[in-house]
């Protein structure tokens, strides 16, 4: 409980103390603002809380990394050391909500004062204005169709599109974060495998999810961006209004700015190019409905401009490592056996995830009195699929251990000790098989072409995995090591694209035998 006292004391000391440092100097976004008063001290207020911000978001990431190592320790003061750090990550993410609600209302009133200011200072082009329904009724403004080259235009309503789409995007990925962020920490405090690996199953299912997500909004954002500041620069230019122009390219250099500078402080980059770049667009519209007397729709794209605002892509990254429950024991001999009917051999664990090996003593076809294994502990039976019984001894982390181990019990007159593998529940006895032999994996694609944004997802899951064209409409992925992995990749490609099929399959790396010379 001290220890916690003095970690929230930390965090209060970020909310008091580290915003001082925020006495620094900040500039004009628009030029013509600096005179007034009231914008530059909301802006040094806001540069004060981003601060603030970003110091929170770090103490959330080293508490999410206090919490990754006191899953791994597994002592009898693990669970209260979880329960004092889950009571410090919550002290922490209030105080970060806490401080985006102020935020948000400076980030209003900033936007307020520079869009009251632009607009006042704007003309319009006279002539070009009609009756208008919404924030892109423009688009259809007979002026603005003449004003824009045909192909452009008709580029520009095919983007116009994809924007409802971009927008559920990126919605489904804050949604999705949030359920990541409660799974990550139920993971961390599981207690046993089990527990853990159901909650690691949900969360890895949401963490590709979102793999998805950020591609395919990434891929739509990135044409929607580029097709519209292009068709408005130019409309813009048309009608030799520089100062516009000048405005908007020093939106594009702040938030540039701003996106490097928050570089460590956000989980997807995707997310962060859409909050930044969406009010340049929008002021973009703005700019160009005001030019034709639109007025609704000035209104309608200023309250789109909010909604953008208050998302916040400042959100720290997760990274899930997987947790390994797996309990090492190295081999030791007594002269008295620890086992007898109070305490019998315990029965071999599986782990779910985590490498591990055990030395086959024997298999019998029944139990066996523990007096005819020398005293060697921690033994462990298993009953295999033919009914017999089968007894290991040791939990060795390495398969050189493993080795060393066979030699010592040989010496020890065990006749035909063998090594047997563990790995992520998959047992091989790795003393009858082939060495060079092993099982992999392959994912095969079917149904049409692979787009850039299921390409960009098999890399980022699967790197170092190839793409092999197999035909026009199928294409191979791999080789994987487990299928757990080939799965998850399979079920992410789909997910991109509902046309394609996806099937696992398994390979035998082992090399083919050499067929003797005649």
């Amino acid at each position: 409980m001290i220890k916690r006292y003095f970690l929230v004391c930390g965090i209060m000391a970020v909310l008091c103390g580290i915003g001082t440092a925020a006495a620094q100097e900040v500039t004009a976004r628009i030029s013509g603002l600096e005179s007034n008063d009231e914008y530059m001290e909301l802006m040094r207020n806001d540069a004060k809380l981003r601060n603030r911000e970003d110091s929170l978001i770090s103490v959330i990431r080293s508490v999410r990394g206090a919490m990754a190592e006191n899953a791994e320790t597994r002592d009898s003061l693990a669970q209260v050391r979880s329960d004092s750090l889950l009571l410090l990550l919550s002290d922490a993410e209030s105080a970060v909500f806490s401080l985006r609600m102020d935020k948000l209302k400076l980030v209003d009133r900033i936007n307020a004062i520079e869009q009251n200011f632009v607009l006042s200072n704007m003309g319009d082009i006279g002539g070009g204005a009609q009756s208008d329904g919404g924030g892109t009724a423009f688009l259809n403004n007979p002026y603005f169709v003449k004003s824009i080259d045909p192909d452009d235009y008709k580029e520009l309503l095919r983007v116009q599109k994809m924007e409802a789409e971009t927008q559920e995007y990126v919605s489904t990925y804050m949604k999705n974060y949030d359920k990541i962020k409660s799974l990550y920490d139920r993971y961390m405090i599981a207690e046993t495998e089990t527990d853990a690996e159901a909650v690691y199953t949900e969360l890895s299912a949401a963490m590709d999810d979102n793999i998805v997500l950020e591609r395919r909004l990434a891929k739509a954002w990135g044409e929607i961006y580029d097709e519209k500041t292009y068709v408005y620069a130019y409309f813009l230019e048309k009608e030799n209004r520089e100062d516009l122009l000048d405005l908007t390219e020093n939106m594009m250099i702040k938030s540039l700015q701003e996106k490097l500078s928050a570089s460590e402080y956000y989980a997807s980059e995707a997310v962060a190019n859409y909050c930044l770049q969406k009010p340049i667009v929008l002021n973009y519209e703005i700019y160009v409905a005001k030019l034709l007397n639109q007025a609704a729709a000035i209104d309608s794209l200023s309250n789109a401009s909010k909604n953008v605002r208050q998302i916040d892509f400042r959100i720290p990254k997760i990274d899930v490592a997987r947790r390994s429950f797996v309990n090492y024991e190295a081999i030791e001999f007594s002269a008295k056996s620890p086992y007898n009917a109070s305490n019998p051999v315990p029965e071999c664990v599986v782990y779910e995830y985590g490498t591990i090996y055990r030395i086959l003593l024997g298999n019998y076809k029944y139990k066996q009195a523990v007096s005819i294994f020398r005293g060697a502990s921690p033994l462990f039976v298993e009953e295999g699929a033919d009914g017999r019984f089968y007894y290991y001894v040791g939990g060795l982390r390495t398969r050189a251990e493993a080795e060393a181990a066979v030699e010592v019990l040989k010496k020890k007159g065990f006749r035909d000790p063998q090594i047997v593998e563990w790995c992520d529940g998959r047992k091989t006895n790795l003393s009858e098989q082939n060495e060079s032999s092993q099982l992999a994996f392959r994912v095969v694609i079917k149904g049409g072409t692979l787009d850039d944004t299921v390409r960009d997802v098999i890399a980022t899951m699967a790197s170092g995995c190839e793409i092999s064209k197999i035909s026009d409409d199928t294409f191979m992925v791999g080789t994987f090591d487990s299928r757990a992995m080939a799965e998850r990749v399979a079920q992410a490609v789909v997910k991109c694209d509902e046309k394609l099929t996806t099937e696992i399959t398994e390979i035998n790396t082992a090399p083919a035998e050499e067929t003797a010379e005649e």
